[in-house]
């Protein structure tokens, strides 16, 4: 954590899923504070690999007694 701005903040941040109001404030803290531009630019990097790395998981179909296990309820 740098100075209370917790790394899953920029995470979340840096993959736009912060509410407007916690993203204004990690946006100024991270016009000045270096080690936070240095934490956001690495997440941003690291993004489009993680993305790379579970796409083929995202798009094999439930099975079936998966399925099944649902409907049962």
């Amino acid at each position: 954590m740098i100075a209370g701005l917790p790394d899953e903040w920029i995470m979340a941040f840096a993959d736009g899923e912060l509410e407007p109001p916690l993203a204004c404030r990690v946006q100024r803290a991270l016009g000045s504070n270096p080690e936070a531009q240095r934490k956001y630019r690495a997440f941003l990097s690291t993004r489009p690999l993680a993305g790379e790395a579970f796409d083929a998981i995202l798009i094999e179909p439930v099975p079936e007694r998966l399925k099944r296990s649902l409907a049962r309820g």
